[in-house]
């Protein structure tokens, strides 16, 4: 093997020589800073370094560009093909610029590595080097807490900064334009009107609160026309340079955003900081808010909000017509999900399940879905006749139901591998806590040192107790108990023998849909329309004939 350096892989007992097969990793998330240079490609070029130095094979080069989350996150496209590799035996080792590349959070990161060595996988930081031994593991855990806690101090003094400034009236937008009807002062300090702008947005309250020229008071559909009509600028028509993306052309209004505006309180005078997070509204407690001019009376704001609920009591359709799925369809097209609606032809009415994404007025012709209607009495005979055969056929149901369990653990592999690893670090943990208590009553280390390490395990421990409860409970949600297969099956042969009497009463077929969690998607193949349908016992895609036949197709 003359011109080839090899290396021998750590633990042959056997002596064979072979070459380290690796993958790089780098990550930059949410929390970094633009100027502390852990960009990603700074980062593969040291691992790539590193890797050559040690002449290991560079299997993949993988870059979690991820900064629209949390440096905690470990659910993550490239560190879950990392996992899949790693579980495949694809590589040995992966290398990482430095500890908090994996993550931030301390629990997550030990549960990241060992779910990695369990798989028979290394990890190796270009800075650091942590061997496997007692005291390599504890420089590990004080490196990994102080990027931990350095990550929560940085989120915590940023986000108290910010809070202050508003406190003391300076408007804080982060990059982004002020809001539509008005403008930054030239200070930069708070909002002030923008005329043409701040007339459209009193022009907005008007027409729904006292209505138009005519007297007639507009609906926010009816607004969105009227502006469009008008050819108004958009906020993003204004702000192109903004980076955001609009659908629709300019001077295109949505009817969402005309109730945006007509909901927001900065048009009473006060502009709220801090409501997002990225999981959605903080409490209304913790906004900061700051006073800014208003366009409108609060009276004014106050009639728009009961006029918008009253909108919404009208709006409702109360349904007079039986649909065995309603709430239960999505589109096989485009994903949205499926209304229904009956039309009448004189004496008689005609049902269907129609896409929103079609029905929808308000979507431009190029957004519309062009699924076409389904008749419903055709979609529900097919899905009741598939759900019968289950019913009257106990083999069937119990072929289903195990089909069903066996798909469901499945999916479920990858959350026990890790709940496994949980569970090793958590004995791991434990066992220190253990030790920790004899070297106490030994008295060989000072106390206040035993105590910041048993604060500091007690912290480990409880946070990995936590991911374990949140897994145990994702895993207990999927499965099919079996508390829930002798309720089906019991539930089964109890109506088995009323089924014709079933069939002459909605309520209890629209009952079996809902205990079967009957769902489905209509779509269309080679012209013929067909709804895939799926409970917990199994999953077909049926034909839709008018005839009302029901063919499986496979």
């Amino acid at each position: 093997m003359a011109g080839i350096a090899v290396r021998v892989f750590p633990g042959e007992a056997n002596g064979r020589w072979m070459m380290r097969k690796a993958v790089l990793y780098a990550r930059v998330s949410g929390d970094d800073r633009g100027t502390d240079g852990r960009n990603l490609d700074s980062q593969l070029e040291m691992c790539r370094a590193y890797a050559q130095e040690r002449d290991y094979i560079i299997k993949v080069e993988l870059a979690e560009d991820d900064r629209g989350a949390s440096g905690a996150e470990i659910d993550l496209p490239q560190l879950n093909r990392v996992r899949d590799m790693a579980h495949a035996g694809e590589f040995e080792v992966l290398v990482v610029r430095e500890l908090d590349r994996l993550s931030r959070n301390l629990a997550k990161q030990l549960i990241v590595e060992q779910e990695l060595k369990r798989a028979g996988v290394d990890i190796e930081y270009v800075l650091g080097e942590y061997p496997d031994t007692p005291e390599g593991n504890l420089m590990k855990h004080v490196r990994a807490t102080i990027a931990e806690f350095e990550r929560e101090k940085i989120v915590e003094r940023n986000t108290r900064g910010r809070r202050d400034m508003v406190r003391r009236g300076q408007i804080m937008l982060h990059g982004n334009e002020a809001p539509y009807g008005y403008q930054l002062s030239d200070d930069g300090t708070t909002l002030v009107e923008s005329g043409p702008e701040a007339r459209i947005v009193r022009l907005v309250f008007q027409w729904y609160t006292e209505g138009d020229e005519t007297g007639k008071r507009l609906s926010s559909v009816g607004i969105a026309k009227r502006l469009t009509e008008m050819q108004v600028p958009t906020w993003m028509d204004l702000h192109r340079d903004s980076g955001g993306h609009k659908k629709r052309g300019y001077g295109e209004w949505s009817y969402a955003t005309i109730l945006k505006m007509l909901h927001s309180e900065v048009y009473i005078g006060t502009w709220h900081y801090g409501k997002h997070r990225p999981s959605g509204l903080n409490d209304r407690k913790d906004w900061v808010s700051m006073e800014v001019p208003s366009l409108i009376s609060e009276e004014t704001w106050e009639w728009a909000q009961k006029q918008s609920k009253k909108n919404r009591i009208m709006a409702r359709r109360h349904t007079k017509t039986d649909y065995l799925l309603r709430c239960l369809l999505t589109c096989g097209r485009c994903g949205r999900s499926i209304g229904a609606l009956t039309t009448r032809d004189g004496d008689k009415s005609y049902s269907y399940y129609m896409c929103y994404g079609r029905a929808n007025h308000r979507l431009s012709p190029g957004d519309k879905c062009l699924l076409p209607y389904f008749r419903v009495d055709h979609v529900d005979a097919v899905v009741w006749e598939w759900v019968k055969s289950f019913l009257m056929d106990p083999k069937a149901l119990i072929q289903g139901l195990e089909a069903q369990q066996k798909k469901t653990e499945e999916s479920c592999h990858p959350a026990r591998e890790r709940l496994a690893a949980i569970e090793d670090l958590l004995a791991d943990n434990h066992r220190q806590m253990e030790r920790l208590v004899d070297l106490y009553l030994s008295g060989d280390f000072p106390r206040e040192m035993l105590v910041e390490h048993k604060t500091r395990l007690e912290g480990i421990i409880e946070a990995l107790e936590k991911e374990r409860t949140n897994l145990v409970t994702r895993l207990e949600v999927q499965m099919i108990t079996a508390e829930q297969v002798v309720t089906i099956t019991d539930f089964a042969r109890k109506i088995a023998s009323g089924l014709d009497e079933a069939e002459k009463s909605f309520e209890a077929r629209r009952r079996i849909i809902e205990l079967l969690d009957v769902t489905g998607t209509l779509t269309e193949e080679d012209g013929d329309k067909v709804v895939y349908v799926q409970c917990v016992i199994g999953d077909k895609a049926l034909s839709i004939l008018p005839t009302f036949q029901n063919i499986v197709q496979t």
